[in-house]
Formats: structure tokens, sequence, C-alpha cells
């Protein structure tokens, strides 16, 4: 299997902690690694899924006890950084998928600075995203913005108002159609971004959302995608025949280091009509 052209000798394995921005340890040995972005893993499943969304930017250390730990040492030692690791998860998503991404820090070295996370990094203006990319028309309905990608793990900024929603109330609390719609755009925005081309139409077939706390109007939102559908960089556009080719996206807002909502989007993908 070929690997990324820019990591041509790199396997998943790494060497030392210091030597990728995300550090996949096996749960028994965090106490023993000091890194500001260690993830714990149970098992080669929960590596693999980590290792395809975070891709380039993560590793698998075990360290002096790798003999402990022979399926994730196999596993890491023959998977390079790159087609293998980059490519698209033909898998179901994982059971525990909402927990296993939220294991992966939002504030991390890769986004740091493209994100703002706090009330004194709102001067930073917020950037909203081409309306191209969430198939509106008008930019003010558009409620991305700062796009950053983190491997696969795409991550934005959200506006928590819209001249589309008006609601008879007000609250202090984000209303959960304006979430549900900003779960719907960073999906779009996500799947153009990793190679559907933009005249290509998306087609939900499934939502599912689980809200665990109120999201605040007064404290920055993030959001976070990762999407089974990817093309690398390096491939030649998809079909132009009309296929259609299904794909789920997982999703998550987070405000204050804390995931408030997440859930599953399914959907197909067709190349719109002429």
């Amino acid at each position: 299997m070929d690997s990324d052209s820019s990591h041509p000798e790199r396997h998943v394995r790494v060497a030392s902690p210091e030597a990728v921005p995300f550090l996949l340890v096996p749960e028994s040995l965090l106490p023993e690694v000091e890194h500001p972005c260690r993830i714990p893993v149970k098992d080669v499943e929960e590596a693999e899924f980590l290792a395809a969304v975070l891709q380039e930017h993560c590793g698998l250390y075990l360290g002096a006890r790798a003999s402990e730990f022979p399926a994730l040492a196999e596993w890491a030692d023959a998977t390079p950084v790159g087609v293998r690791v980059g490519g698209p998860w033909k898998k179901d998503p994982p059971e525990n998928v909402s927990e296993l991404l939220a294991r992966i820090p939002v504030r991390n070295p890769v986004s740091q600075g493209r994100q703002s996370f706090s009330e004194a990094e709102q001067g930073r203006p917020l950037e909203r995203v081409d309306p191209v990319l969430v198939h509106k028309r008008d930019p003010a309905n558009v409620l991305l913005a700062n796009a950053c990608r983190v491997g696969a793990l795409q991550q934005f900024n959200a506006f928590t108002e819209s001249p589309e929603f008006v609601f008879d109330h007000p609250s202090e609390h984000v209303q959960g159609m304006l979430l549900t719609e900003l779960a719907r755009q960073a999906s779009i925005a996500t799947i153009h971004g990793v190679g559907l081309p933009l005249d290509w139409s998306l087609i939900m077939t499934r939502l599912s959302l689980e809200f665990r706390r109120f999201v605040r109007n007064d404290v920055p939102v993030v959001i976070r995608t990762f999407v089974s559908f990817r093309l690398p960089e390096w491939a030649e556009p998809v079909r132009s025949d009309g296929r259609r080719r299904r794909m789920w996206i997982a999703v998550q807002g987070w405000q204050e280091d804390v995931c408030c909502y997440s859930g599953l989007i399914g959907a197909v993908s067709a190349k719109a009509a002429s």
C-alpha cells in the first residue's frame, strides 16, 4: 500500500511521544506517558478509527512495554500513514463513535489559534465559509466560520443566530432547530471539503442527535465532524455518472471544552441533474 508522499517512511507507531501532536496510548500506559494530547485506546479497533480520523497528526506509542500489546504493535508497525489510514472509512460507525471523538481535545496544537474558544479570543473576526459549501445563496444564512481540518476531523466556529430562524420567544440557549441546522451545514461543508464536487447534491437519509446540555448563546461554539466518505487529495474526482455514494457523518457541538450534543447523519450523494 502506498503511503502519503509527505510521510513516505512513517508508520502509525512512533518511537517517542514528542513525534506527533496527538498520541494514542494504551489505557494502562497513560500514567507513564507525558504528552499534552494523550488519547487512550483499548484495542486495535479503537486505534484504527482514531488513526483514520487524525491521520498524519497521530501516532501510537508503546515505549518499552510494546511486548505487552502485541496486537496493537503489529497493527501499528504494518500501517503506513497516508492512503491506508487516510482513505474512506468503509465500515459502519463504531458503536461508541461519539465517545471516541470526544477523546480528541478540542483545544489542540493543530487547531489552536484558528478557532475562538473563549470570550477573550472573540476579538478575532469570524470568517464565514463560502455559501456554496453549505448550499446557501445568502451569506447571512451561513452558520459556520473559521474552518480548520485536523487530519480528517473538521472543526468550525458557529454562529448561533440566523435570519432563517425566527423564534416566538427569547431564550438564553440555542434552539434545537438551529443546532440541527448547524449539524447539517457542517456535514455538507465537510463532505465537499474532502472531495465531493460542488455540483453534486446531498440527500439526507438519517438524522439522530443526542442533546446532553443546553448550548448557551453567549459562549463560543465549536462544531466538529468526521465523514466516512473521503477522497485522498491526490485522487481523481468522483465519478460523474450520477452513481450514488452512501456515507455517514458524525457531528458534535462543543462549548467550554464540553460536548453538548452529538449525533449521526446518513446521506447519499448524486450528481445534480444537468
